[in-house]
């Protein structure tokens, strides 16, 4: 049974920008400023706590039970501004339940401490213009929560008769009746949450007052040794539902034993091409992305949990058909719903969903149940015929190399509409949040018969180049006979933040370490290697669990394999890139002593839909140019970045505060979001939640047709995507008096892409970020991740004999130009080994 959460949120929509923003290490000061030294924020236990604080933890009781009794619960009045509100908490223990409701801030209007040391970050909030209240956030003593943390009883109150929950709240599965272990609590006894899941506090389960009030900030970087060190310990083990503690191997055993939904993890043992090219894809990453994950949750904090389990249901749908809460972190979920879009996401369904937004039923079952497929039974057959040569069986009861007993031909699997099922998003109020399968049925693409497969399965990424040939699976060493065969690394514009240990998916990492483990290995200082070990101090610590040189040896080993696949994913994510966007024409239009101007045609490559496709209001593409003299002196430059990382356009913190100033002249293929603030005028947004001034704001069906309009009033894209073969012009023009007069002046003109904005994570921070990653850890991901992918140079000779004119007026005659293209990486030929 699907489910769908609300979360009961009062925001101070004129303060929300100045509550947690991230910032580059240097960062001018500014009255708008506001300060916090966000390395501590790996102090702050983001999803195993502070999360756990603002949204409702995976042990919560069942959505439509919760709902039900939110809506029964008297409303605060409308004049009550909080800056942040947290979520609801239920804490089970037997017959009592524990509320802890909204935690009030202090209101904004703070000004930064002139006392403060300058050597902290500065952080500029990106969600309002500069001139509106800020608050002061430090680090130490100066507690986030300060002058408001403490609970408010009138806001704590609630009504008594829903003070406890009754049987009937606690089924979230109409057919067994029952919550799966993974969901209720590890003590089927005493119906206590474990310790993981609710907090450090090993005595009672409940969370620590010290984290809901001032004087233990959440994000105090000022943490005793010790009791980040056990925490440390704590977070990096797994027990199973009698407390036992679960090594790797035990954990990697019960991948095989799911008889609901199977990991890929189990399909690779016969499929190990498949599953290579899988584990590195962007659909394996689309439920452990981290920004995603935020993403979901933000939006939920904003729109008051109305916008539910909606990005689930596409992100992960096994972990939506299990009824698991959107706001777990993915240390705790289940290993197929942690997989995205893993192998029976596809492959057990057996109907046509169309355009639904990802609300998808899958079949369960074990390994050996029916799988569905392009070719029917025909290859599976002559598998299960020559069980000599195989060894296989279809019985789970018997003993052996179990496989599927059955492959039912589904043609909707290869068509494009079973693609539109995710990639056609419209939310329930009307609103086109992606586009890509509207986009292809009205393509050049479509009409010649080209479908979403034969671009993004086949030999090349993004363009319809055949399929490669070979077996479908190999059984014990043994190949099927060869076929045609698809590609599963599905190339596009993410590109992975976390840990190496975590992703790619891999058996051997699985097998070796549990993820928590995985995160405590600093890859990044050398663990495992000959420089770093031979070096290492005699009084370095260790976690226990790497303790052991042959342990991180062993481990550096596999993320070498990691580091391989990693460089595959690059190679292709370029290639799909390059054949989406080109860098086409360049035209001089001036080029003299009183200036230079010139044209940039940038093209779309594909006849299949716009690009950027998808979520374009999150998809940044843009034209990075500088122009320079003979001594290499800059004159111009459109397309850098802002301190934080950003572009300058209206979502910089920077041009927000008034210490940096917009960029008139950047070409940004990147779409915007744009909502109704209720009184009739529109703005910007970083995240498209509607700002009502009459109620709470939510994500509500529409009440009036769409038929006419395609959106709802409330909320639009403004697109800036191009349309399949379509073009788009920049211009750029250099006033004659920043030229040094030091000529022949070069034009670099680069063609960049980045899979999401920084400022997404400035709006998004609040709520944290899974694996207890950092705003600017996963910041400067996204940066060193960004890609060139066509360069140019221009060369424009303004050096000519002065002639003088009447009047004198000395003029230059326009020199010669040359146009050099600059070669960037190719396509290149890799296969994952």
């Amino acid at each position: 049974m699907m489910r769908l959460v609300r979360l009961p949120i009062l925001l101070s929509f004129a303060s929300l920008g100045a509550a947690c923003l991230y910032v580059a290490e240097s960062i001018p000061t500014s009255t708008e400023a506001v300060a916090l030294d966000l390395k501590s924020l790996k102090h702050s236990r983001t999803h195993e706590t502070r999360n756990r604080a603002h949204l409702i933890s995976e042990t919560t009781v069942a959505a439509n039970q919760l709902r039900a009794f939110l809506d029964s619960r008297a409303p605060l009045p409308a004049d009550r501004e909080f800056q942040v509100a947290q979520a609801e908490i239920d804490v089970v223990k037997g017959d009592k339940s524990d509320r802890s409701d909204f935690i009030k801030i202090s209101p904004a209007g703070a000004k930064p401490d002139s006392q403060a040391d300058p050597e902290e970050d500065l952080l500029v909030s990106d969600d309002e213009p500069a001139g509106q209240e800020t608050a002061e956030l430090t680090t130490g003593k100066g507690d986030l929560l300060e002058g408001g943390a403490e609970l408010d009883e009138e806001e704590l109150s609630s009504d008594e008769d829903d003070g406890d929950l009754d049987e009937e709240e606690l089924v979230s599965d109409e057919d067994d009746g029952e919550l799966d272990e993974e969901e209720l609590v590890s003590d089927e006894d005493d119906g206590e949450l474990d310790e993981e899941e609710l907090a450090s506090d090993e005595s009672d389960g409940e969370l620590d007052e010290e984290q809901l009030e001032g004087e233990g900030d959440l994000l105090d970087a000022a943490v005793d040794e010790d009791e980040e060190e056990a925490e440390t310990q704590e977070a990096s083990v797994e027990t199973d539902e009698d407390g036992k503690v679960l090594s790797a191997d035990e954990e990697h055993l019960n991948l095989f034993l799911e008889n609901r939904y199977p990991s890929a993890t189990t399909c690779g043992t016969c499929h190990p091409k498949h599953f290579d090219e899988w584990s590195v894809s962007q659909h394996a990453y689309a439920q452990l992305s981290p920004v995603y994950l935020s993403l979901n949750n933000r939006i939920n904090e904003l729109s008051n949990g109305s916008n539910g389990d909606f990005c689930l249901r596409c992100h992960s749908p096994v972990g939506a058909n299990l009824g698991e809460s959107s706001f777990a972190s993915n240390l705790d979920r289940h290993p197929a719903s942690r997989e995205g879009i893993t192998c029976v996401v596809c492959h057990r369904i057996n109907r046509s969903y169309n355009k639904a937004s990802g609300r998808l039923a899958l079949e369960e079952g074990g390994l050996t149940e029916a799988i569905y497929g392009p070719t029917g039974n025909h290859g599976l057959q002559e598998v299960l015929d020559d069980t000599e040569n195989f060894r296989v069986v279809t019985d789970p009861d018997e003993s052996g190399r179990q496989i599927h007993g059955e492959a039912k031909l589904f043609n909707m699997i290869s068509t494009p509409t079973f693609c539109g099922t995710c990639h056609d998003v419209t939310l329930f109020n009307g609103f086109r949040l992606e586009e890509a399968f509207s986009e292809y049925r009205l393509s050049p693409a479509a009409a010649k018969g080209i479908t979403c497969q034969d671009c993004h399965m086949g030999k090349v990424q993004g363009k319809p180049m055949g399929y490669d040939e070979g077996p479908a699976a190999v059984v014990g060493e043994v190949p099927t006979k060869t076929r045609k065969i698809t590609s599963h690394l599905f190339s596009g514009p993410d590109y992975s933040l976390i840990h190496p240990g975590i992703f790619p998916h891999s058996q051997e990492a699985q097998e070796f370490k549990t993820l928590r483990q995985w995160l405590e290995f600093k890859h990044e200082e050398g663990w495992g290697t000959d420089e770093f070990e031979d070096n290492a101090p005699e009084n370095y610590k260790f976690p226990e669990t790497w303790v052991s040189i042959d342990d991180r040896y062993d481990a550096r080993k596999i993320l070498q394999k990691q580091f391989a696949k990693l460089e595959v994913a690059r190679v292709k994510r370029l290639e799909v890139l390059q054949n989406g966007f080109l860098l086409a024409d360049v035209v001089s239009e001036r080029a003299d002593r009183n200036g230079i101007s010139f044209r940039v045609k940038v093209a779309n490559g594909t006849d299949g839909h716009n690009v950027p496709t998808g979520f374009t209001g999150e998809r940044v593409v843009w034209l990075d140019v500088t122009v320079t003299d003979a001594e290499g002196t800059e004159v111009f430059r459109s397309g850098d970045r802002d301190p934080n990382g950003d572009l300058r356009d209206g979502h910089s913190s920077y041009v927000h505060a008034g210490t940096a100033k917009r960029d008139k002249q950047l070409f940004s293929l990147q779409s915007t979001f744009v909502v109704q603030n209720g009184r009739g005028g529109e703005m910007e947004q970083v995240i498209p939640i509607p700002y009502p001034s009459f109620a709470l704001p939510r994500v509500l069906p529409s009440v009036a047709s769409l038929v006419f309009t395609g959106e709802p009033a409330t909320e639009r894209n403004h697109k800036k995507s191009i349309e399949p073969l379509g073009e788009r012009w920049a211009s750029y023009k250099v006033d004659g008096d920043v030229l040094t007069g030091k000529g022949p002046y070069k034009a670099t003109i680069k063609l960049n892409a980045q899979a999401v904005p920084v400022n997404l994570l400035i709006a998004m921070q609040g709520v944290g970020f899974d694996y207890n990653m950092t705003p600017r850890e996963l910041g400067d991901a996204l940066i060193a991740g960004a890609q060139t992918l066509w360069e140019k140079e221009l060369v424009f000779d303004i050096e000519a004999p002065i002639v003088p004119v009447a009047g004198d007026v000395e003029t230059a005659p326009q020199g010669p130009i040359s146009i050099i293209p600059v070669q960037r990486e190719s396509k290149n030929e890799v296969e994952i080994k």
